[in-house]
């Protein structure tokens, strides 16, 4: 136990140290770098980027290459690296997201915060009305996850990547 607790120290204080901007990519061909943002499958014709931005504020994002036309939001999320569960509700609610909130019974609607779900249209970002399972990205777009408090009816969207 000993030596995996060190190894877990380790892993923390890396990640620490890379500020959010690295972290594992899937085993995917062609992981690389789209414009300075950690990218998978890079040499895809197309790209579409995820941002998630935590309620502290840190925030991480990721490129994901595809073919043909567009990528699904869910799939996206998955080939990026970022964890995520959908709950058994009607509105197939997703949290928590990248670790947060830490418990899941946090998650439950009405709580003191929630996911604001964001996508860029015409270069800018707006507040997404659709589940996650309805969102389907193109090129340049990004998809973008705020965790906010519930009851701001108007959140800002997370930063944008770097390189769109």
């Amino acid at each position: 136990m000993r030596t995996r607790f060190a190894g877990a120290g380790v892993l923390v204080l890396l990640l620490a140290a890379c500020d959010g901007m690295c972290g594992p990519l899937p085993a995917t061909p062609a992981a690389g770098v789209q414009h300075g943002v950690a990218c998978v499958d890079v040499k895809a014709p197309h790209h579409a980027y995820v941002v998630v931005q935590h309620a502290s504020g840190a925030w991480i994002q990721r490129c994901v290459g595809f073919a043909p036309g567009f990528i699904d939001a869910p799939t996206a999320m998955e080939r990026a690296g970022i964890i995520f569960t959908t709950q058994p509700d009607e509105a197939h609610t997703i949290c928590p997201i990248d670790g947060e909130p830490v418990e899941a019974k946090n998650c439950a609607p009405g709580g003191g915060q929630q996911w604001a779900m964001f996508i860029t249209v015409g270069g800018r970002w707006s507040q997404s009305r659709q589940s996650l399972t309805q969102v389907r990205l193109t090129d340049g777009q990004v998809l973008g996850w705020r965790y906010v408090v519930a009851a701001d009816v108007a959140p800002s969207p997370p930063p944008r990547p770097d390189a769109v």
